[in-house]
């Protein structure tokens, strides 16, 4: 099944990070695709040093949610599940092979758990999405999806956040599994923002959530 997977990556200099990371995920055997955000480092590089990588490269950033998407858009084509993980350590690549184990039980989404929340509203609103609908960490990175579940407009929409995806299928089909992780700080600054403006635009995600016609 690890030929029908591939590992998706949004980097934004995350070079020092990735060089670490990959090869962690290569002990799995899958192909991995990386969507290099805008960064000004040696991310670039990378195509040089691992066989089983495809490199997005965009000259500018597009932001978390959208290099995602990009990613989860490319996979598409020629996979038939995607696990994303983030670059910078929180999410441990041990927890891949459980993610693999769902997929084969048929479970459209599988999503990571953490044991610790880096924002006060990912506390307050994820507490909510556990008991009213079962979704136990929907700001979670460390996700699995079937790709065919996935539609095309929603991953080329900007103004659509992952949480909004995710919560469609969700929604739709009911074939979840939560899966729980330990977390790590992550290594370096945060991409999504700092405190004030992280917690914002999960506010914002929560409401698109809810007002939005699907």
């Amino acid at each position: 099944m690890n030929k029908k997977t591939v590992i998706v990556i949004p980097a934004k200099n995350e070079y020092v990070n990735l060089l670490k990371l990959l090869p962690k995920i290569n002990y799995y055997k899958f192909n991995i695709i990386i969507v290099n955000d805008g960064s000004n480092d040696k991310t670039t590089t990378l195509k040089y040093k691992i066989k089983n990588l495809k490199l997005i490269n965009l000259n500018s950033s597009i932001g978390y949610d959208n290099a995602v998407k990009l990613g989860l858009l490319e996979a598409k084509k020629k996979y038939k599940f995607a696990i994303t993980i983030d670059s910078d350590f929180e999410h441990n690549p041990k927890y891949l092979k459980f993610f693999m184990k769902y997929f084969k039980k048929n479970f459209y989404l599988i999503i990571g758990e953490r044991d610790r929340k880096n924002r006060f509203i990912e506390i307050i609103f994820g507490y909510y999405f556990k008991k009213k609908f079962n979704l136990n960490d929907i700001f979670c990175g460390f996700r699995g999806i079937k790709l065919d579940m996935l539609k095309k407009n929603h991953l080329k929409r900007r103004n659509m956040s992952l949480p909004e995806i995710i919560f469609y299928i969700h929604e739709k089909h009911r074939k979840t599994k939560n899966i729980k992780i330990k977390s790590k700080a992550r290594i370096g600054k945060s991409k999504f923002g700092n405190s004030f403006f992280g917690n914002l635009k999960l506010f914002y995600q929560i409401l698109a959530i809810f007002l939005r016609k699907t």
